[in-house]
């Protein structure tokens, strides 16, 4: 089987490589296509998506396209109806630059971005390298480079937003932002040179100013035309990494249909989830976190690339993360908001869910009066979420200790629970708590909610008020807790059976734990913990 496995790349984007290396390429060319060909005179397209979602393989597929490489796509959608004439192709990725200062960026720009490019095309004779004006070098190479060639070019701009985002905090960024703006103000002056443009990025915050003299730009990046034009649908994942799939099987003794099932269904649970059209009900899969799963041996591991923009929001706005799986949003706020007014401090809640909505750590689930209701696309991104929320209390946590304790509580495994709780108390601030076990209580509850657990704390019996109390209904596990300080284990058990507070859980077919844990103030951390499981079937214990 596995001499039948085409290689896996997470970090490859070119097209080129891909296929002559025979790696899996999942097919987008049929949504090329559409783009190329257009509608009446659509040439100037915009598509915006997280990283790790393809976005530069996209643009160096467009290259290949209109460089003429028709053999590579042999076996691609494309390849028997499209041309491949052959057109000069501009391609600028700007994540290449450097924005320390406009100095920098500047010269960045001209040397190692766009003069490279006029001698790639052998007309840097005449390029303006003593000006530094964005816009004269651009207007010249796509001047020069369509009258050598004498015919239109294509410009093809990677990550467009990498320099803004980049100097978000610092002084350059308006100047940065300025020179932008003339860059691409050249794009609309230059029209009838131009055959097909192409623009991606992260974000659509600047694009109001950025692009304001590019009127004609076609944002694509709702249209449910284009909702899989990046990432993987459940359809795509089947058909290309199948091979894997059924290898995983063969090692594990996999054979009948259920745990075939069960495994996708967790694959669907961990990796996909992403909606970026409310027209549309596509959803697809991170592609970079599925070929890390693959290549791991179908592992799930938490791959989510580290974004320090991310990390800084959720430490600004920790309370906006807490409400559980549903954040709302006016529609009508996702496309316009300014990413560095989030950094004051003070920005409200629409602006934070507006960029985590853009940057893939909210998706769409539902859209009602023209407001959007978004939660987290999948595991992955809850389980990062949850961890940064943790660390801005000070609580020393990564996103695989936040999947540990969900899996622990959902198997029903309390001293793994109890484990990993025994680490997570260890890396509290010493000066955290007052020794007081409402501290601990307040401090176990917290993470517990935080990490999307549904718990409730100080939950009224007819006799009495639980501690916490957890409830994974899907899993059939429900958790009776009292936490006490300074006593023992076995007398908070003792109080959750005499006050009965298990009994607001029964219904058939459930598993009960009550669950006691005493905290030591000297050791500041779990000291005992004792369990009693009930197992609740027509209305009798055993």
């Amino acid at each position: 089987m596995e001499k039948y496995l085409k290689p896996i790349t997470t970090g490859n984007s070119n097209f080129k490589e891909l296929i002559e290396h025979g790696n899996i390429y999942v097919d987008k060319t049929r949504y090329l296509l559409d783009l190329i060909e257009g509608e009446g005179s659509e040439k100037y397209y915009f598509l915006s998506r997280p990283r790790r979602f393809g976005k530069s393989l996209t643009v160096d597929t467009l290259l290949n396209i209109f460089s003429g490489n028709k053999y590579l796509f042999e076996s691609l959608y494309i390849y028997d109806k499209y041309c491949f004439d052959v057109n000069p192709v501009i391609k600028i990725n700007l994540n290449n630059v450097s924005v320390s200062s406009l100095s920098d960026f500047l010269t960045t720009l001209k040397l190692d971005v766009l003069y490279p490019i006029a001698q790639q095309y052998g007309v840097d004779e005449n390029f303006p390298l003593g000006e530094n004006i964005p816009s004269l070098w651009m207007n010249y190479i796509i001047s020069a480079v369509s009258e050598k060639y004498k015919r239109q070019v294509v410009i093809l701009i990677d990550e467009y937003d990498y320099p803004l985002l980049d100097s978000i905090h610092d002084d350059v960024f308006s100047m940065v932002r300025d020179s932008l703006e003339s860059f691409f103000s050249v794009l609309k002056a230059r029209e009838e040179d131009i055959k097909f443009c192409f623009i991606t990025g992260i974000t659509r915050f600047s694009q109001v100013s950025l692009f304001s003299k590019l009127n004609n730009l076609v944002d694509i990046s709702d249209d449910p035309r284009y909702a899989s034009i990046c990432g993987y649908t459940d359809q795509e994942l089947d058909y290309y990494f199948s091979p894997y799939m059924e290898k995983y099987y063969q090692e594990n003794g996999v054979s009948n249909e259920d745990g075939k099932a069960d495994f996708r269904n967790r694959i669907r649970s961990y990796y996909d989830g992403y909606r970026f059209s409310p027209r549309s009900a596509v959803c697809v899969y991170n592609p970079v976190s599925i070929g890390f799963f693959f290549k791991r041996g179908c592992n799930f591991w938490v791959t989510t690339g580290s974004q320090r923009l991310v990390r800084e929001i959720v430490s600004l706005y920790p309370s906006y993360f807490e409400e559980g799986d549903v954040y709302k949003l006016p529609s009508a706020r996702a496309k316009s908001f300014e990413v560095r007014a989030i950094f004051s401090g003070n920005a409200d809640r629409t602006y934070v869910y507006s960029y985590f909505l853009q940057a893939g750590y909210l998706t769409i689930r539902d859209e009602k009066n023209g407001v959007y209701e978004l939660s987290y696309p999948n595991e992955e991104v809850r389980d990062a979420i949850s961890a940064s929320v943790l660390n801005t209390y000070g609580l020393s946590a990564e996103a695989e200790m936040v999947r540990a304790v969900r899996t622990a509580f959902r198997e029903g495994c309390v001293e793994d629970i109890i484990d990993i709780y025994r680490n997570f108390f260890s890396s509290f601030p010493y000066d955290l708590f007052l020794d007081k076990e409402r501290g601990y209580q307040i401090a176990f509850f917290s993470s517990l909610k935080t990490i999307g657990l549904e718990a409730r704390a100080e939950e009224h019996t007819s006799i009495g008020r639980m501690d916490i109390s957890v409830r994974l209904e899907k899993y059939g596990q429900f958790y009776a807790m009292e936490l006490k300080l300074d006593d023992s284990a076995e007398n908070a058990l003792a109080q959750i059976k005499d006050r009965k507070y298990h009994e607001i859980f029964e219904q058939d077919g459930c598993v009960i734990h009550l669950v006691g844990i005493n905290f030591s103030s000297e050791k500041r951390n779990i000291e005992s913990w004792c369990e009693e499981v009930l197992n609740h079937s027509n209305e009798n214990f055993s």
